[in-house]
Order: structure tokens, then sequence, then C-alpha cells
């Protein structure tokens, strides 16, 4: 087997500086079509949500803010907590 100096042996995920390809390629095309719908409606609210995506998509270390709060909705909101109390000795 070939061992390769490309991090993990070729298994690491594909980074543009800081997001993800998959990340990367959506903010692109939201700023472009944040563009055109500025200057054809002089809107600014795509170019506000395409760079809260891309805050919330900044990944460091392997962890992103977004990922944290995707899990942090599922603990609080949407999956069920069991507590079980009972009397100790």
């Amino acid at each position: 087997m070939k061992t390769y100096i490309y991090p993990e042996n070729l298994r690491a995920n594909v980074k543009l500086w800081f997001w993800n390809a998959r990340d990367f390629i959506i903010i692109c095309v939201g700023i472009i079509l944040s563009v055109i719908v500025l200057v054809n409606l002089w809107n600014v609210i795509p170019i506000a949500l395409t760079a809260c995506y891309g805050f919330l998509s900044l990944r460091v270390d392997d962890s992103a803010i977004m990922d944290y709060l995707f899990n942090a909705v599922k603990f609080f909101v949407t999956s069920q907590q069991k507590y079980f109390w009972y009397k100790g000795d």
C-alpha cells in the first residue's frame, strides 16, 4: 500500500481555506446570486444571509459553529432527555 504526504493518507476532507469544499461552493453561489439580487432589486438580505452562512460554516480543527448549534438544538429541543432518580443507600 502506498502512503501519501497528503494528510491522513488521502482520507481527509477537502478544505479550501477555512471551509469544506461543499460549504465553499454554497458560499460562492450565494455570493453570485446575492450580487444579482442586489443589482436588480436593491435588496441586501441575501448578502447578509450568505455572510451569516459563511461565518457559521467556518471550520477550525474540524469543528464549526454550525455543527455546535445543530448539536445543541438536537440535545435541548428535539431529543428526549431521560433522567432516572433513585434513593441511594
